[in-house]
């Protein structure tokens, strides 16, 4: 589990940088991304269903290990706390999301659900990364400015991606999930190469 977590560690870069991105694109597929979503995808097929299931485990799995241990490195208690809430919140909703099939024809009050745990978990993902990288800048400014603008532009990127076909779109999803595990990917290495937050 320490190799994981090693600075540039071999793991960390497989799945932030190979496995989620190219994982993403496979499923994401070469449809229009801007007429369709995942969710929609999956209620295509068996196959499709399963293969969104092993995608969320995938994102989910790897934001709970990696903001769990940013959570670590933040210097207080409350701020850890905090933390830790936000990212078992965005992954329970997560989980419910993907354990409810996106089927407006049949089950529209799901589908409204299903959709509402999607972005409650989406919202609060980017809530947990906002927070640690406000609380880590208060120990060294200079150090996570730069990764504070990515995270306004990310943030930024995936409204216009929204608003060009009102509606969540593969295209938002493929660029929300590539991005965000890219930058806690390098909030991690960041918070490494910083003296005063070196994980335990």
């Amino acid at each position: 589990m320490r190799r994981f977590f090693r600075k540039g560690g071999f793991w960390l870069n497989f799945f932030s940088c190979f496995l989620i991105p190219v994982y993403t694109l496979w499923f994401a597929g070469s449809m229009e991304w801007f007429s369709t979503n995942f969710s929609v995808i999956a209620v295509t097929g068996v196959d499709n269903y399963r293969g969104f299931i092993y995608w969320g485990i995938l994102l989910g799995s790897y934001f709970l290990v990696m903001l769990t241990r940013l959570a670590l490195v933040l210097p207080r208690f409350r701020q850890r706390l905090v933390l830790h809430l936000i990212t078992l919140g965005a992954c329970l909703s997560l989980a419910y999301a993907l354990a409810i099939p996106y089927l407006p024809d049949y089950f529209p009050r799901y589908a409204t659900l299903h959709v509402l745990l999607a972005a409650l978990a989406s919202v609060l993902l980017m809530v947990a990364l906002l927070l640690c990288l406000l609380w880590l800048r208060g120990t060294r400014p200079e150090t996570y400015q730069k990764l504070l603008r990515a995270w306004l532009l990310i943030a930024i990127a995936c409204g216009i991606l929204f608003f060009i076909p009102r509606m969540v779109s593969s295209a938002l999803e493929v660029f929300f999930s590539i991005s965000s595990a890219l930058l806690t990917r390098t909030l991690w290495i960041t918070c490494c190469e910083n003296p005063g937050s070196h994980p335990n």
